[in-house]
C-alpha cells in the first residue's frame, strides 16, 4: 500500500511539471470574456470541440455574427472573430519566468479590410498584462504584424495606410516599409 500512495505522489509530481508549460487550448479557455467580448466562455468551449471533432469551428458570437477558429496548436491559435477583425495569439518565451512560467502570450488583434490595422498585446498565461516594450521595438506608425519563426521567433511589421494616417512619401509611391522585430526574451 505504502508503495501505491508513493507511486501517486510521484506521478502528480511529474504532472505538475508538465503543467509548467501550459498549452495554447488551456490558456485560451482560461482567457477573460473581457478581452474578447465577441465570444463567451462556451464559444470558446464549442471552438476547441469543433476542432478536437475535426470539424469547422464556427460559433454564434455575442454580435449576431459568426467567429471561426481558423487554427490551434500547442503553441498557438488564430481566431476569425468577424469579417474586419482577426486575433493571432503565440506562446513566445522569456529569460525571466511571467507568473512562474518562461512563456507569454503575444496576442495580435488587426481590425479593417481596406486598411487594416494591427495592435500588440502581452500577457501572463493567467492573462496579466505585460508590458510590450519590455519584449518589442515597435514603430509609432500604423502597422499590420504577423508571427514569423524563422530565423528566430519574431514579429513581421508592414507598413498600414491607416484612413486617418497622412500618406507618407513612400506610400504616394506605393512603397511601405516591411520589417522582422525580434522577440527579446
Amino acid at each position: 500500500m505504502r508503495t501505491f500512495w508513493m507511486i501517486c505522489v510521484l506521478l502528480s509530481s511529474l504532472c505538475s511539471l508538465c503543467e509548467a508549460q501550459p498549452k495554447m487550448r488551456d490558456v485560451f479557455l482560461q482567457m477573460p470574456d473581457s478581452l474578447l467580448p465577441y465570444l463567451t466562455e462556451n464559444n470558446r468551449l464549442d471552438f476547441i470541440d469543433f476542432i478536437d471533432s475535426g470539424m469547422k469551428a464556427v460559433v454564434n458570437n455575442e454580435l449576431g455574427g459568426k467567429s471561426e477558429m481558423l487554427s490551434m496548436t500547442d503553441e498557438s491559435l488564430v481566431l476569425q472573430v468577424s469579417p474586419a477583425m482577426k486575433v493571432k495569439m503565440q506562446m513566445m518565451p522569456v529569460s525571466h519566468p511571467v507568473d512562474s512560467c518562461s512563456q507569454v502570450i503575444c496576442m495580435i488583434t488587426t481590425c479593417g479590410v481596406a486598411a487594416p490595422e494591427s495592435r500588440i498585446d502581452i500577457f501572463s498565461v493567467h492573462w496579466t498584462p505585460v508590458n510590450v516594450s519590455a519584449h518589442l521595438t515597435l514603430p509609432h506608425e500604423p502597422y499590420v504584424a504577423d508571427f514569423v519563426e524563422i530565423p528566430s521567433k519574431g514579429l513581421k511589421l508592414q507598413q498600414s495606410i491607416a484612413l486617418d494616417y497622412p500618406a507618407t512619401e513612400e506610400q504616394e509611391k506605393g512603397v511601405s516599409w516591411l520589417k522582422n522585430v525580434e522577440w527579446k526574451q
